[in-house]
C-alpha cells in the first residue's frame, strides 16, 4: 500500500487524490473567473461538482456513516436531520428523535422544511433527491477503497469547517491500518486464508468493485469472490463449496433484516466439507465494521485477528487516541 503524507492546502485548490486517490477537487478561494472568494467546490463520488457558498451549518444526513462521522469530528450540532438507520452513536436518537425516512425513500417535504445547507448521503439517494438538487446542494458518497473512506471523512470535515478534526481522525485510522498491513503485506498467497463473506442475504457476497474486498486483503486474507465483476454477486452453494473457504464472515444487516446464524451456515447441504465449518472459523461481524465510517479500522483489526490469530491480538478498542476524538463513543 502506498503511504504518502497527507498535506492539505486550503488556498486555491486542494486535490485530496494526491494523497489518497479519491479524486476530490476542493477549493475555498477564487477558482474560476467571476466566482466569489470563500466558495467550497467538491467533486463527489458520482463525479458531480457541488459548490457551497460557505461551510455548512445545517446538515441532513441520509447515511449512518455520515452521521457517525459528524459526531466523531465534533460536528453533531450541525446535524438537523437524519435517516431512519442513523442510530449510532446512541445519543443521535435523543438529539434527533424524528427521522427523515430512508436513503431511498426520504421525506422530501420534511427535508425542505429543515432548511439544510447541504444533504449528504449514499449514492443510491440520487434518484430520490433529483427533484430538489437544484435547490439544496447534495453530496453523494460511494467509496471504493479504504482510502476512499478516508477521503469521505475529509470531505465531511471540510464541508462543516472541521477539517483539522477530520485530519486527526484520518491520521489515527491510517496509523492503525498501517500497523496491520505492515505485517500482512509480507504474507504470500499461500499464507492468506480463503475468505467467504456473506452480507445479509443468503449467498450474497462482495465482489471486486467493493471496498470490503480490499479490507479483507489488508487484513491478510483473500476474498474467494474477489475476481467477480459485480459489487454484490449472489453465488451458489457449489461455487462456495468448491472454493473451500478457510474463514467465513457473516455480516449483520441494517434495518432489522434476517441475520444468518452460524448454526444455519453449518446446516447447509454440503457445507460440512468446507474447511471453515470443520474448523469452527465462522464469525459474525457488525455491519458498522465494514461501513465507511471511523469504525472501519476496527473491522480490519478483527479480520486480521481472525485470519491470523498467531500474528495479532484481539482488538480491545479503536485506534490509540481515537476514542477521545470520538467523544467516548463505544466501539460496539
Amino acid at each position: 500500500m502506498e503511504k504518502q503524507e497527507l498535506r492539505m492546502w486550503i488556498v486555491i485548490v486542494i486535490l485530496i487524490g494526491v494523497a489518497f486517490g479519491g479524486g476530490y477537487l476542493l477549493s475555498n478561494a477564487l477558482t474560476e473567473e467571476g466566482e466569489e472568494e470563500g466558495k467550497i467546490k467538491i467533486i463527489d463520488d458520482l463525479g458531480r461538482t457541488v459548490t457551497l457558498s460557505d461551510s455548512a451549518g445545517r446538515i441532513v444526513s441520509l447515511s449512518p456513516s455520515v452521521t457517525e462521522t459528524l459526531y466523531a469530528i465534533g460536528a453533531e450540532d450541525k446535524l438537523v436531520g437524519r435517516d431512519r438507520y442513523s442510530t449510532y452513536p446512541p445519543e443521535v436518537e435523543n438529539d434527533l428523535p424524528e427521522d427523515v425516512g430512508g436513503g431511498m425513500d426520504p421525506n422530501i417535504e420534511m427535508i425542505i422544511g429543515l432548511e439544510p445547507d447541504v444533504i449528504m448521503g449514499w449514492y443510491w439517494s440520487e434518484t430520490a433527491l433529483s427533484s430538489i438538487e437544484d435547490k439544496i446542494p447534495c453530496i453523494y458518497f460511494d467509496p471504493a477503497s479504504f482510502n476512499g473512506i478516508l477521503d469521505n471523512i475529509l470531505v465531511i470535515g471540510l464541508v462543516v469547517d472541521k477539517l483539522s478534526e477530520a485530519e486527526a481522525l484520518v491520521a489515527d485510522m491510517q496509523s492503525r491500518a498501517d500497523a496491520v498491513t505492515a505485517i500482512t503485506d509480507e504474507l504470500n498467497s499461500t499464507q492468506r486464508p480463503r475468505v467467504y463473506i456473506e452480507v445479509g442475504t443468503d449467498l450474497m457476497t462482495v465482489g471486486g468493485p467493493n471496498s470490503v474486498n480490499e479490507l479483507i486483503f489488508m487484513a491478510g486474507g483473500v476474498n474467494i469472490a474477489g475476481d467477480e465483476p459485480l459489487r454484490n454477486p449472489i453465488l451458489n452453494s457449489e461455487y462456495i463449496i468448491n472454493k473451500n473457504p478457510e474463514v467465513i464472515l457473516l455480516i449483520e444487516e441494517m434495518g432489522g433484516s434476517h441475520i444468518t446464524s452460524i448454526e444455519e451456515v453449518k446446516a447447509r447441504d454440503g457445507w460440512g466439507a468446507i474447511d471453515a465449518v470443520q474448523n469452527d472459523r465462522i464469525y459474525t461481524v457488525k455491519v458498522d465494521w465494514i461501513s465507511p465510517n471511523p469504525r472501519t479500522v476496527l473491522g480490519i483489526e478483527y479480520f486480521a485477528y481472525w485470519f491470523h490469530p498467531s500474528l495479532f491480538s484481539e482488538p480491545t478498542s479503536l485506534v490509540s487516541g481515537l476514542t477521545s476524538i470520538l467523544h467516548g463513543i463505544s466501539v460496539n
